[in-house]
């Protein structure tokens, strides 16, 4: 099987590039055999992968190296080729993709996990979902409006972010712009179709669409989704105070939040979410516009595991 790479040099303020540096005296050392291209600026990865999709008809490796947004742009770019098997190497920020397959977090861990898998023609199925609204595309983690995507949108245009991912403190950002945004965020009505089900909240602050648990490097919004089901986790949080909803940031990383009595959890394979605002929207983390939007899931392409 021919193995190919696709490296973010910039992700994680540019230590992808030392990162992938290291994999490749790996590779050389142990003979094998690959190729490799680098992204130069953002949706440089979907039309890479695309590109090398193309190429042939016979069944290939594509390999991402970097963070939740490239593997996010890799995974646009071949979800409708089904000779192609994805991978990915953690060298990003947040690396929710590698804790919702459920590979090391470490690079050089998840090098020799990923060798392994290839050698052994080890695969697992993974869903794919599919959106809708102003933009359109697949996404591989889940799918934010509100709250959270709010903040997604100022942490990525803040000056902050390359300085204290410089310091090793990337995700102090995340906690900065929390703090500064919850007493000016308003939550707003929130129309939610899952399955032809509707629900009507009145003070929604987030809805998060989940395809595994993990979101916000290592909250566990959605601790029970499984990436290869063939639905979605949907989590609602609604009318809740700011202070509590503080403490919900708390307990999401070992998954305590779900039981507040303002998280509300359903399952669903469609699903449709429209408010009297114009809500923030995300797609693994990259900002996707505002709006309504329609999610469902498209299909399942082979992953290394």
């Amino acid at each position: 099987m021919k193995l190919y790479f696709i490296v973010n040099p910039s992700a994680k303020n540019g230590k992808c590039k030392k990162i992938w540096y290291k994999i490749e005296q790996v590779l050389r050392r142990q003979h094998i055999c690959y190729r490799v291209a680098f992204t130069q600026k953002q949706g440089d990865g979907a039309k890479l992968a695309q590109q090398i999709a193309e190429q042939t008809n016979e069944p290939i490796t594509l390999i991402a190296v970097g963070g939740d947004g490239t593997i996010h742009e890799v995974m646009n770019g071949v979800a409708m080729y089904s000779h192609v098997t994805v991978g990915y190497m953690p060298a990003g920020t947040g690396n929710d993709f590698a804790r919702g397959i459920q590979i090391p977090i470490k690079w050089s861990e998840a090098l020799s996990y990923m060798l392994s898998s290839v050698k052994d023609a080890h695969v697992d199925v993974y869903d794919i979902g599919t959106f809708k609204g102003v933009k359109q595309g697949v996404f591989v983690n889940n799918v934010g409006c509100g709250f959270d995507a709010h903040i997604s949108r100022r942490v990525n245009h803040s000056k902050w972010k390359h300085l204290l991912n410089r310091l090793y403190l990337g995700k102090f950002v995340y906690v900065l712009y929390l703090l500064k945004e919850l007493f000016a965020y308003k939550p707003t009505v929130v129309q939610l179709t899952i399955d032809q089900k509707q629900y009507t909240f009145s003070n929604a602050w987030l809805v998060t669409v989940a395809n595994h648990p993990y979101y916000g490097g290592g909250m566990k919004i959605a601790p029970f989704a499984l990436s290869n089901d063939q639905h979605f986790d949907v989590v609602v949080v609604d009318n809740i105070s700011r202070l509590k909803l503080l403490a919900l940031f708390v307990t999401v990383f070992w998954g305590g939040h779900v039981k507040m009595k303002e998280v509300h959890m359903f399952q669903g394979k469609y699903i449709h979410i429209c408010s009297n605002t114009s809500l923030p929207l995300h797609a693994d983390g990259e900002q996707i516009g505002e709006g309504e939007i329609t999610i469902s899931v498209n299909k399942q392409i082979r992953v290394l595991k």
